[in-house]
């Protein structure tokens, strides 16, 4: 029989700024990134920089977030991040014996339904885009092979930039994203076509022997490339209409290029590392408008018995 655990009481983190670093620790033992443990920092000392008093009771908490969620307009996406990190900081100092137990101060505070982010980016351009980087250089295989691999793999940004030659089975047509790489921290391995990988042997023929630790997609140095700098790469790219592609455009695209091609939802899924079906079926219904364009284009009933532009004085 297991032992219960009980809270530990008076423990000596009363500060918000102490209690926030023991969360941080407890937080990286569960495996999250530490992308997600800096915006988590922030996202407190922010917090509590407003509201220095939101730490002495359940109520002042619950005022604090009210004002600081309804101060100014904020998009669903937001509101949710916020109130997503102080629910998890208040739970976790409850269950440490930080804070007293049996009072939420979050009680009966939803999310918000929050809209996709993501544009409808047709083929051509990326066609377009494929077609910029100058494939003479170092970076711009780099850039090339990276957008291949996106394209196909619908890796997130994050993802891909930390994989490593390890992770690769180029003659198998295949990667997989560990665990420590992936936002859902689970692993999972996914295909990619034979252009990806001629394209990725061609740019890895160039790298450096000193490199073994680096990255696949680094910088010139062998640095990881950040996500922030591979959105400045794309930004170099402007098509011809001005449009340029952010690095979760083209993990959009291919969502929405994989689905108009015949792939089905519950293999999408797999290959964006959803791990609930809500957001790949908002790239559904992006495909279902597609639908109905195309079918206003081509329906017989409009085009053999289109409807008369005036009604008939009399019906025979």
């Amino acid at each position: 029989m297991r032992a219960k655990i009980t809270p530990i009481t008076n423990r000596p983190v009363t500060t918000w700024e102490n209690a926030a670093a023991a969360f941080l620790s407890y937080k990286t033992l569960q495996g999250i990134s530490p992308r997600a443990q800096m915006d988590l920092s922030q996202l407190l000392r922010q917090f509590f920089k407003l509201f220095p008093a939101a730490w002495g009771d359940p109520a002042t908490m619950r005022d604090a977030f009210t004002q600081w969620a309804t101060s100014a307009p904020i998009a669903p996406d937001t509101f949710n991040h916020r109130l997503n990190a102080l629910r998890a900081f208040w739970q976790w100092a409850t269950s440490e014996g930080i804070q007293p137990p049996g009072i939420d101060p979050f009680r009966g505070i939803k999310r918000r339904p929050a809209p996709g982010k993501f544009r409808n980016i047709d083929a051509e351009k990326v066609k377009e885009l494929l077609a910029l980087p100058d494939r003479k250089t170092w970076a711009g295989l780099r850039d090339y092979a990276l957008m291949l691999f996106t394209l196909d793999t619908a890796a997130r940004p994050g993802e891909a930039l930390q994989l490593l030659p390890t992770d690769f089975d180029l003659s198998s047509f295949a990667v997989t994203i560990p665990a420590p790489a992936a936002k859902t921290r689970r692993p999972r391995t996914l295909p990619f076509s034979p252009t990806t990988a001629a394209a990725l042997k061609r740019f890895l023929m160039y790298r450096p022997q000193e490199w073994e630790n680096a990255p696949v997609f680094s910088s010139v140095t062998g640095h990881a490339l950040t996500v922030s700098r591979w959105n400045s790469r794309l930004k170099k790219y402007r098509l011809r209409d001005g449009f340029t592609f952010k690095p979760y455009d083209l993990r959009h695209a291919a969502c929405t290029l994989h689905l108009r091609a015949g792939m089905n939802g519950e293999t999408l899924q797999r290959l964006m590392g959803h791990s609930t079906p809500t957001m790949t079926q908002r790239y559904i219904h992006l495909t279902d408008d597609d639908l109905k364009k195309a079918q206003a284009l081509t329906s017989p009933v409009e085009l053999l018995a289109a409807r008369d532009k005036r009604a008939p004085r009399t019906i025979k």
